[in-house]
C-alpha cells in the first residue's frame, strides 16, 4: 500500500463513518476502525481481501460492473438511486447501509473511497413512511397503493388469489342525515369488521368513498371465494351502534379470481367491479342468489 494512503488513514480514522479504500484490482487497501463496528471485521482481517467479501452474492456482478465504470468516469456520489444498499456482515447477515463513493488519485494510481453509514435507522424511517403512504388515514386499513403492491407481488410469483369488490348500500344517507362525522364512524366500523374477517396474509383496503376491496391471498377455489363473500356480508350487515344511533348497512359484493379472470391488476379489478354492479342491481334478497353474480356475470 502506498505511504500516501497510510497517511490519509490518520484522517479517515477521525471521521465518524466507516471508510474503505479499494485499489483498481478491487482489493481493500485500507479500512478505518469504524468498519469493525459496522461490518464486524477487524481491520487487519479485512485489508488485503477483495471488496466482494462485503457484497451479498446476488449483488456482486452488478456491483463489479458499476465499480468498473465508476473508476473510469465517476464523480463523487451516493451509490445507486436507492438511499440504502445491502452489505454483508462478517456473521453472514445482510445489513442496510448508505454508501457514498469517490475516486482518489494518488502517486499515479487510482483508488476508490467508500464512506458507509448504518442504514438501520433510515431503513426504519423508510419502512414507516411507506406504511403510512399505503394506509387509509380514516380507517387504518390499506389503501389503493397497498392493494396494488400486494397484487403485483402475488402476480409476479404466479400466486393465485381472490378479490372481493365491496360497495356499501345506502351509505350516503348517514352523511346526509347525521353528518360526515357519523359517516366516517360507519366506515371505521366496516373497516374493523373487514379486518376481523381476514387472515394475516390477506388484505382489506379502502379504495374510495364507500368502496372497499378484500384480497384473499393464495385462494384458488371459487366456492371458497363465495363462502368468504357471504361471511363478510353477514358481518358487515349486523346492526351497529354509534352514540345514540342504532342502525345497519347493506353491501354489494363482486368477485374475481387470479389468474382465471385476468392477468393484470386492472383486468381483475374490472371483473370484480362488474360482478359487484350485477349484485347491486339484483332485487333478490336471498343470499345465495344475490351472490351468484360474484363469479359468472353471464349466469
Amino acid at each position: 500500500m502506498k505511504d500516501t494512503v497510510l497517511a490519509l488513514g490518520d484522517l479517515f480514522n477521525l471521521l465518524p463513518d466507516a471508510i474503505i479504500v479499494v485499489d483498481t484490482a478491487g482489493s481493500i487497501v485500507f479500512a478505518n476502525s469504524d468498519v469493525n463496528q459496522l461490518l464486524g471485521y477487524p481491520v487487519d482481517e479485512l485489508v488485503g481481501q477483495s471488496l466482494m467479501c462485503i457484497i451479498p452474492e446476488n449483488f456482486r456482478q452488478a456491483h463489479e460492473s458499476h465499480m468498473a465504470k465508476f473508476r473510469d468516469h465517476g464523480k463523487p456520489t451516493s451509490m445507486a438511486a436507492r438511499p440504502l444498499l445491502s452489505a454483508l456482515h462478517k456473521s453472514g447477515k445482510e445489513i442496510s447501509v448508505s454508501i457514498s463513493i469517490a475516486n482518489l488519485d494518488l502517486d499515479g494510481e487510482r483508488y476508490s473511497v467508500a464512506v458507509m453509514r448504518d442504514g438501520g435507522e433510515l431503513q426504519s424511517e423508510i419502512t414507516q413512511a411507506n406504511f403510512k403512504a399505503e394506509t387509509d388515514v380514516l380507517t387504518g386499513i390499506g389503501n389503493r397503493l397497498r392493494l396494488s403492491h400486494k397484487m403485483q407481488a402475488a402476480m409476479a410469483e404466479s400466486r393465485p388469489f381472490g378479490l372481493l369488490f365491496l360497495d356499501l348500500k345506502k351509505f350516503k344517507h348517514f352523511n346526509d342525515d347525521y353528518g360526515h362525522e357519523v359517516g366516517d364512524k360507519v366506515l371505521q366500523v366496516v373497516a374493523r369488521r373487514l379486518r376481523a374477517q381476514i387472515r394475516s396474509a390477506d388484505l382489506a383496503a379502502r379504495i374510495g368513498g364507500d368502496e372497499f376491496v378484500v384480497m384473499l391471498d393464495a385462494l384458488d377455489n371459487i366456492e371458497l371465494l363465495e363462502q368468504r363473500a357471504a361471511s363478510i356480508a353477514r358481518s358487515l350487515t349486523r346492526p351497529f351502534h354509534i352514540s345514540d344511533l342504532s342502525s345497519s348497512i347493506g353491501v354489494s359484493i363482486g368477485g374475481a379470481m387470479h389468474p382465471q379472470d385476468g392477468a393484470t391488476e386492472d383486468e381483475l379489478l374490472k371483473v370484480a367491479d362488474q360482478n359487484m354492479y350485477r349484485a347491486k342491481q339484483s332485487d333478490v334478497e336471498e343470499l345465495q342468489n344475490t351472490y351468484a353474480a360474484i363469479i359468472d356475470p353471464d349466469q
